[in-house]
């Protein structure tokens, strides 16, 4: 995927990436949107802009960076809409191609699922990024072969998937990420989630797949799956930034994921000198003496897959975002598909529970650098505090020094008996959670009370 390499002037346009701020023990005000005042906000941001008296005033008639940011990313010189907002976008390096794409398109009579085919709108599928049980990724491509800065997922076997629930379960992914997309940022970037673009149907107007947008990088069991791996300050800034998502979403739109496993989080990398996304392979660990670790410079967490998730209203305190939310039709769970059978089963257990409960799986028996202990334990303890369970970590001074028992080392992960360590796990934390029902505010507080606590600062925790 190339990227167009812009003047340092694209940062005139961009302002600095909006640093969450979760170190609050206050819930903070839902905020409230008029399209008249926003529509009215963006104009006079986009006049304030232009600092040079010979340039037209006018929004839509300012040259230079903005339009040039807006053409190389969106194929046209005007100002573009977000399509779920409704409000202009403010083209940045972070602005995803997805933001504009109009909620629905319709593939062509001859069209056949298979690599260097037109889809729609120009683009092409370009190579099979894989395969699952309810569909198939391919990268996009526009009609010069170059990255289109999204993927797109269809169906598999429409018939069987129709039979089975999954066909409804893509068709609900869709719509749950278009409610998502209500979240986006005034430059289109929507923080902590995947983008959802285009819904894909056949000519007959049956459904066929989405338009998704392309993440930069891997999901991150892949980095945890290496047991060398303890770059806590990777993980801190994961889990604040998953935490800042799911607690924005839910009092939004009353947003659960319902499956906030490991490898349902995913890095994307963004160069902001480079003014656009890193097309190239995302930047990789660096060996040190006591483990790996990774610069963080432009990195992003987002949730992904939304087969499980959906809103409730009673859990939205953002009214006016929840009534735009709700023009959005999601299909109903069929009551013969083994969703039903899964929502019973983890009846009772929030997105935290299972992040936690996913990271505390991948971290067991983990050795770390000594002097990041207290950022380990705080971590520790949130699982913990989540959980119910206690999980063995060791910490280390000097290379080649592993506190890890000799009889303990075969039950950490990667061990040979690891297996059982991790029946043990889950039947602790499913029978005799501590706090199974921990909302993401709950959280972040808790993260909040224990750095204190514990005697770091705010810098300390990303």
């Amino acid at each position: 995927m190339t990227a167009p390499v812009l003047v340092s002037s694209v940062e005139e346009v961009n302002t600095e990436t909006p640093k969450s701020e979760f170190r609050t023990n206050e819930l903070p005000a839902a905020p409230t949107y008029n399209a008249t005042t926003m529509q009215e906000a963006t104009d006079r941001a986009f006049v304030q802009e232009s600092s040079n008296p010979e340039q037209d005033a006018k929004p839509e008639q300012i040259p230079n960076h903005n339009s040039e940011v807006t053409a190389l990313q969106n194929g046209e010189t005007e100002t573009p809409l977000d399509t779920s907002t409704g409000l202009p976008l403010r083209p940045s390096y972070r602005t995803p191609k997805t933001a504009s794409d109009p909620p629905e398109l319709r593939v062509l009579h001859h069209f056949v699922e298979k690599t260097g085919n037109i889809l729609a709108n120009g683009w092409v599928l370009g190579k099979k990024l894989g395969s699952g049980v309810q569909g198939t990724v391919y990268l996009l491509e526009d009609k010069d072969g170059k990255d289109a800065g999204r993927v797109f997922k269809q169906v598999n076997v429409r018939a069987v998937a129709r039979v089975s629930g999954a066909l409804i379960g893509i068709e609900r992914e869709w719509a749950i990420g278009r409610e998502l997309n209500l979240l986006n940022e005034d430059d289109g970037f929507l923080e902590g989630f995947m983008q959802t673009g285009s819904k894909v149907l056949k000519p007959d107007g049956s459904f066929l797949g989405v338009v998704l947008e392309k993440l930069n990088g891997k999901d991150v069991k892949d980095r945890l799956d290496d047991t060398g791996f303890n770059d806590i300050d990777y993980i801190m800034t994961m889990v604040m930034q998953v935490l800042g998502a799911l607690d924005r979403a839910l009092l939004r739109i009353g947003f659960q994921h319902r499956d906030t496993n490991a490898h349902n989080v995913m890095e994307h990398w963004l160069d902001e000198e480079r003014a656009g996304p890193v097309h190239d392979t995302p930047p990789k660990f660096k060996e040190t003496e006591l483990g790996k670790k990774l610069n963080l410079r432009g990195l992003h967490f987002k949730l992904i897959d939304y087969g499980h998730s959906y809103t409730n209203k009673n859990d939205a305190i953002d009214h006016q975002t929840w009534r735009k939310a709700s023009q959005v039709k999601e299909p109903k769970v069929p009551c013969y598909s083994t969703e039903h059978f899964y929502r019973r089963v983890f009846h009772g257990r929030s997105d935290v529970w299972r992040f936690m409960l996913s990271l505390g799986r991948a971290l067991e028996g983990r050795v770390w650098e000594q002097k990041d202990e207290r950022k380990v334990r705080l971590l520790m303890e949130t699982i913990h505090y989540t959980t119910g369970y206690s999980h063995n970590v060791y910490f280390a001074s000097a290379p080649g020094q592993h506190k890890q028992g000799l009889f303990r080392r075969p039950m950490s992960v990667g061990g040979p008996l690891y297996g059982l360590k991790w029946v043990r796990i889950m039947s602790r934390a499913y029978c005799c959670p501590s706090h199974p029902l921990t909302t993401p505010r709950e959280a972040l507080d808790f993260i909040e009370e224990e750095r204190i606590r514990v005697g770091l600062s705010e810098e300390d925790i990303p």
